[in-house]
């Protein structure tokens, strides 16, 4: 099979008078690795794959041809939707003679930001099928459709409501601007038909069974999932961003980089320790954010002699020393060892300059952090593990979890922790605060100097 293969046949736009034409496009595209993506890719992302699309394909509407915005620069790539086509064969796949579109959120007010969705109010007198929602997300994952009928307008995807007195008086709340009425696209909406999209967020929905798509909101999708383990962890990291504090568990934020790009940063406090939990979480998360990058923060013990104090370490790896066969000859050993993502680390350490001259130290090389189950309080112990990894240099309880979870999901992950002890006898809460927010003025300034960017 090819990277492309038609779907369906192409039929050329229907006139009848009205300004409705609605157009089914035959073609989607096909990764060689992670099989059905949406259909509106640019025609050199089929060239990346190895493969150009016939002629006749390069006029459909909703396929153009789209430079990689920056991508001689270290920035992300983007791919461009036509709106107005995009809506056509919607309306086409269900049976809309006159369709009644608006447009709201982000982009309705044009703020030219790639990773925002793409909010739609779709008035219409029947609610979709769990098939139908399925074959929205697969045509283009960052449309949201809310149908609305009587002043409610119910999400596709999650089944969260708008509610208003009528149709109107949703419109109204909204502050939606149409797109289609009764079939005729307006001639105000041109300036909104072309809509520049995050190339490298395409959420394989289409390979998830249908509980698992209704658990991606899209509402809660971001660029970077950050993941904590306690309370204290997540409101660093919140005051950190420079938010105010918040009672929810999760929280949304809006970055802007040094170089002005927009980051879509979810916060989740797992309010959990543990390896197990921590992974069960981060994968439930990504299955709802869809983040391409994870990072975990918090604080950790630090191995004396490699680290300081209120250092932030950013481990090259993390090793779970907890495996083990018991036998009649006693105890043999299993640790299993986990990358982090290289590239971060890299990046991590050109920052170390700048960031001590804020006042943080940090430890972004080779260094090794050991994960396991348990709070190390005891010199001993530590001293063991010492002994069995000569780069170690930290220990938690929840990095593997979260490294694991995220190479399960085909994400990349990176550990950010504050040194609030040394794993001795005189491990206590001293330096919990200090630590925690080091960690966390770390991942704000990785997050506002791009280290995230993905390296194409």
């Amino acid at each position: 099979m090819g990277p492309f293969e038609p779907s369906r046949r192409c039929v050329q736009p229907r006139d009848d008078g009205s300004g409705g034409a609605y157009r089914a496009h035959g073609w989607r595209r096909y990764d060689a690795c992670a099989g059905l993506l949406p259909a509106n890719v640019s025609v050199e992302h089929a060239a990346m794959a190895g493969a150009v699309p016939p002629p006749e394909i390069r006029t459909c509407g909703i396929l153009h041809c789209m430079p990689l915005r920056g991508s001689q620069h270290g920035r992300v790539p983007t791919r461009d939707v036509n709106l107005r086509e995009l809506l056509l064969e919607v309306a086409e796949r269900f049976d809309i003679d006159e369709m009644t579109a608006y447009l709201f959120g982000s982009r309705k007010d044009r703020t030219g930001s790639v990773r925002s969705d793409i909010d739609v109010l779709l008035l219409l007198d029947r609610r979709l099928t769990q098939e139908e929602a399925q074959w929205l997300w697969e045509l283009e994952p960052y449309l949201d459709v809310f149908v609305a009928k009587n002043g409610v307008a119910q999400s596709v995807v999650n089944e969260s409501e708008l509610v208003a007195q009528d149709d109107h008086g949703l419109i109204a709340l909204l502050g939606a601007v149409p797109l289609y009425l009764n079939g005729d696209w307006q001639g105000s909406a041109d300036a909104m038909a072309n809509q520049r999209l995050l190339a490298q967020r395409n959420p394989a929905a289409s390979m998830l069974p249908l509980y698992d798509l209704y658990d991606a909101v899209p509402a809660e999708r971001a660029d970077v999932l950050v993941v904590t383990a306690l309370t204290e962890e997540y409101e660093a990291v919140i005051a950190a961003f420079g938010h105010e504090q918040t009672t929810e568990a999760s929280l949304r934020l809006t970055i802007t980089d040094d170089e002005g790009g927009s980051w879509l940063v979810r916060v989740v406090n797992m309010a959990e320790m543990g390896s197990v939990g921590a992974a069960l979480k981060t994968r439930e998360a990504l299955l709802r954010t869809k983040a391409y990058h994870v990072v975990l923060v918090g604080i950790c013990a630090g191995v004396r002699g490699e680290v300081e104090l209120e250092d932030v370490v950013v481990p090259k790896s993390v090793l779970y020393f907890e495996s083990a066969k018991i036998g009649a000859d006693g105890e043999e050993r299993g640790d299993e060892s986990r990358e982090c993502d290289p590239e971060i680390v890299r990046r991590a350490g050109g920052c170390a300059a700048a960031l001590l001259d804020d006042g943080v130290t940090v430890r972004a090389d080779h260094r090794v952090m050991a994960c396991g189950e348990k709070v190390v309080a005891n010199t001993p112990f530590r001293m063991a593990l010492q002994l069995r990894h000569r780069k170690l240099a930290a220990i938690d309880m929840e990095s593997y979890g979260v490294v694991r979870a995220a190479e399960s999901a085909g994400r990349r992950a990176t550990v950010i922790k504050g040194v609030c002890d040394m794993a001795d006898e005189e491990k206590g809460d001293k330096h919990h605060e200090q630590a925690a927010a080091a960690a966390a003025r770390v991942l704000v300034h990785f997050v506002r100097a791009g280290i995230f960017r993905e390296v194409r």
